[in-house]
């Protein structure tokens, strides 16, 4: 299983966070820690040789706990582009 990561662009950054891999896995769903949310974090999805950006928006929180945001996972884990740098 390879790690998996949101990205956030400031300017010339690129900020990254890990997914929780082992949620993702038996769910099929990103459970990301409220702390980590902002507008702007993205998922970068190879779509017929190009890539697109998921952006993980407050409209795409399908339910919340007090400390999780927890948004759909509607690809397959090679979809995701894999770049930990």
């Amino acid at each position: 299983m390879r790690s998996l990561y949101l990205r956030k662009e400031n300017g010339q950054f690129v900020r990254k966070v890990m997914i929780d891999m082992a949620y993702l896995v038996s769910h099929k769903q990103i459970r990301l820690p409220k702390i980590y949310y902002e507008e702007g974090l993205y998922l970068p999805v190879m779509k017929e040789n190009q890539i697109d950006k998921y952006f993980l928006t407050k409209d795409k929180i399908i339910k919340e706990d007090e400390f999780h945001y927890f948004f759909e996972f509607p690809f397959k884990a090679e979809q995701i582009e894999n770049s930990a740098a």
